[in-house]
């Protein structure tokens, strides 16, 4: 099963290490408006997965990744911004799951 769920993502301040480093992470929305986007697509329909996550993002750039949100992630200015992402099962309510380390 493949889901097609909808993200807040961020970029975070991971530590000093190296020179400061950063990292990817998003929670799962549950705004009504946004969790109507998430569908479901049976196993062997993986391209269909792919295409509607692609239609669901040029719909969240459009209307959601507006005014701040339309700031890249890597802007300190950034809330953050809206993604479509295509998950094999449920999808998590965040990512990562635990903050990364630096090694």
């Amino acid at each position: 099963m493949r889901i097609v769920a909808v993200y807040l993502t961020q970029r975070l301040y991971g530590g000093p290490e190296e020179g400061g480093w950063y990292y990817d992470a998003g929670e799962l929305c549950t705004d009504p408006a946004l969790t109507a986007f998430g569908v479901t697509f049976a196993e062997g329909h993986e391209d269909r997965a792919r295409t509607m996550a692609l239609e669901v993002q040029a719909h969240l750039d459009r209307d959601w990744n507006v005014g701040d949100h339309a700031r890249e992630i890597s802007s300190v200015l950034s809330p953050g911004r809206f993604e479509a992402r295509v998950h094999d099962g449920w999808p998590p309510l965040a990512f990562p799951a635990e903050r990364p380390r630096y090694e």
